[in-house]
């Protein structure tokens, strides 16, 4: 494996552990006593500085040293999680990040991490006057539990013997683990990583004398040890150790801890009585289990298996089942006009074959869109803070699921969207006492499933968006008329937001105010196949709701005519289909009308919006007419032939003809002919 790669794995682990801590950290603000939440943070700081070591990357080590020491102070209670000190690993995660992002880049800018590292040596070193006297409180408030002393030396207090009896009520044993490294190992601190790292994945690494932080300075010899625990066998532990090179013994031996449970108990007592220093071969006479029955642990390892897969090579395995799907449908065009029988019935099992291939490909790209979720609430945090603001962001449904080309996406545009509602939406706190409001505002971000589509919508309680304001803005900027001004109704005024240059705000901010938000949010979701509208009331809130198609790949579409052309409208799209008589068309407001089921819809001439010419059929006795819908709004798009519907591969049209509205793409026919699918979105307005 080349250097490119371990990089990879290490921007890849990093960015992954920093979302832990960003999430974790938000966690601890909340409820500061969470030592669940403590454990993980010190984990993942914990990995990030073993990795960053290994990788040459001194700086970001040295910094989640420093961070790992107020982490521990934390955990053990020596200090309190004040406001001050989450602020500082705030910053200290900002910086991180930064760093990692640095390396990805390949930039030579260096992040200073010197002053938080000293910041975090003075908050550490700070408590350490104040520990001997909390320390005597604790002696004086209650007796301590005696501590148990393993053969090489480890002491272990009340609190740890405490997670052993825990851990050993479900199913694990706790091991004193005897390293000894060989003689002259030049990278002792890494060697000692390498066995705390496969103790991790192991179970759980609970205490090592020398510490942890002396391990990594190398203020050892060549022998350390080790409390653990996990549900393996002793002769597991030790195998595992041993395969790491340089590791010369590894003596495991079971640590009996009175009222642990009676299987901890069973496992110990054979080696408890007699423990000689050199008793790793002793280890292996306990009957070794079967080289071809995998342990429970194992099993456990095997059933989380993933790999990572680069993006490109999903989308070539895609382009090749798109292929797949269109030679299929040239092999039922040619089986269906040689009335070839046997083509016929293989062609049946491969479409089944071909379907279930198609949707494990799919499935692979789909990721959840908690992915994108997740950096939203330390920025909501910021920016109430910024803005002396309360605000409690809500996430519901992060689980449900989207194609990763279209998560890399709507990022922008849902960062663009919460940074609105807190800024225009939320009131201050005392404009919302004065309402009768909560002082606290809130904010959803909410996704889900709708039929063969993504709804994403952003909700707040706040102030909403008057509609007349909205007007009077788009007046002033010559946006709109005054004839225009007065024929909208509400909905058509909120929806001016969207238009290039707007802004309602008075003073541009490094937040808002220079009205290049939401137009580049609604074009970014057009650009994605979505749409985007608002429903919003004065002094109540507004809701943003985001439309994104499931996948950008294979889709069913109908197929229908105009004179000689065929075209496809993705069925997700469509209603219904109808057949009307000339008569049937009315005209409003020079807008043509068909009444279906009591709703007036508006007709759209396929033809003319394609600009098509004239073949004849313009005063046929019947015309067909496919009703679509964009979210809420319907039109009926009259056509010439209904051809019947098709499973077709969606083909961009490439950066030339990209700026073209009307068309979503194009798509080869089973007869290689090339028929253009239309975006229905482009076609209503």
């Amino acid at each position: 494996m080349g250097l490119n790669q371990y990089m990879g794995m290490f921007l890849e682990e990093s960015r992954e552990h920093l979302q832990t801590l960003n999430r974790c950290l938000l966690s601890l603000e909340n409820d500061p006593r969470n030592l669940t939440v403590l454990d993980e943070i010190f984990r993942s700081a914990h990995t990030i500085k073993g990795m960053s070591a290994t990788m040459g990357f001194t700086a970001i080590a040295e910094l989640t040293h420093e961070m790992e020491n107020v982490l521990d102070l934390l955990r053990k209670g020596q200090l309190a999680a004040s406001r001050g000190i989450i602020d500082t690993l705030f910053k200290c995660l900002d910086t991180l990040e930064q760093s990692v992002e640095s390396i990805a880049s390949n930039s030579e800018a260096t992040v200073d991490i010197k002053p938080l590292a000293a910041k975090l040596a003075k908050l550490a070193a700070g408590k350490d006057e104040a520990e001997p006297v909390q320390a005597a409180a604790v002696k004086a408030a209650a007796p301590v539990s005696p501590v148990i002393a393993t053969s090489s030396g480890i002491t272990l207090n009340d609190t740890e013997i405490d997670v052993i009896k825990a851990a050993s009520r479900q199913g694990y044993a706790a091991y004193e683990v005897q390293v000894g490294l060989r003689e002259g190992c030049l990278l002792k601190s890494a060697r000692a990583y390498m066995v705390m790292n496969a103790l991790d994945e192991l179970g759980d690494v609970i205490k090592s004398v020398p510490p942890a932080e002396e391990l990594e300075k190398e203020n050892f010899e060549y022998s350390f040890s080790v409390v653990a625990l996990s549900d393996a066998e002793p002769e597991k532990v030790q195998q595992t150790l041993l395969a790491i090179s340089e590791i010369d013994s590894a003596t495991v031996l079971p640590l009996a801890i009175p009222d642990a449970a009676s299987a901890q108990e069973v496992k110990s007592a054979a080696v408890q009585e007699d423990k000689p220093e050199a008793e790793a071969p002793a280890v292996k006479q306990d009957a070794p289990p079967a080289a071809d029955a995998p342990s429970a642990a194992d099993k456990k390892l095997r059933g989380g298996q993933s790999v990572r897969v680069d993006i490109d090579k999903l989308d070539t395995l895609l382009n090749l089942v798109g292929e797949l799907v269109i030679n299929k449908t040239r092999l039922e065009q040619i089986g269906l006009s040689h009335r070839l029988t046997d083509l016929t019935e293989t062609i049946e099992q491969m479409d089944r074959v071909t379907t279930d291939l198609q949707a494990v490909v799919m499935k692979v790209r789909m990721v959840p869109v908690g992915q994108v979720f997740n950096r939203f609430p330390r920025m909501v945090r910021d920016l109430s803070r910024d803005l002396n603001k309360e605000v409690n962001l809500i996430i519901q449904g992060e689980e449900t699921e989207l194609d990763r080309t279209v998560i890399d996406e709507i990022g922008d545009p849902l960062v663009h969207l919460l940074r609105n509602a807190i800024d225009h939406g939320i009131e201050s706190p005392a404009e919302r006492e004065a309402k009768g409001k909560n002082p606290v505002g809130e904010i959803r971000l909410i996704a889900r499933h709708e039929g063969n589509n993504v709804i994403i919508m952003v909700e707040d309680d706040g102030a909403g968006v008057n509609p007349e304001v909205v007007k009077q803005k788009a007046l002033e900027k010559g946006m709109i008329n005054q004839a225009e001004a007065e024929k909208m109704d509400a909905a058509e005024a909120v929806r001016l937001l969207f238009l290039p240059g707007f802004s309602t705000a008075k003073v541009v901010t490094d937040v808002s105010g220079r009205g290049v938000g939401m137009d580049a949010v609604k074009t970014k979701i057009e650009s994605l196949g979505g749409m985007v509208d608002v429903e919003t009331k004065v002094n109540e809130g507004s809701r943003f709701k985001i439309r994104l198609p499931l996948t950008l790949a294979i889709i069913q579409a109908l197929l229908v005519k105009v004179c000689e052309e065929i075209y496809a409208i993705p069925l997700g799209s469509i209603d219904s289909t109808i057949n009307i008589t000339p008569g049937d068309i009315k005209t409003i407001q020079n807008q043509e009308v068909i009444l279906l089921r009591g709703q007036i819809i508006p007709i759209v001439r396929l033809g003319n919006v394609l600009g098509v010419p004239e073949c004849g059929k313009e005063n046929a006795e019947e015309l067909y007419v496919v009703i679509v819908h964009m979210g809420e709004q319907k039109a009926g798009v009259i056509v010439d032939t209904l051809i019947g519907q098709q499973e077709i591969v969606i083909k961009s049209l490439g950066k030339l003809l990209a700026s073209i509205k009307v068309l979503a793409g194009a798509t080869i026919l089973g007869d290689g002919r090339v028929a253009l699918i239309l975006d229905v979105g482009s076609i209503m307005q």
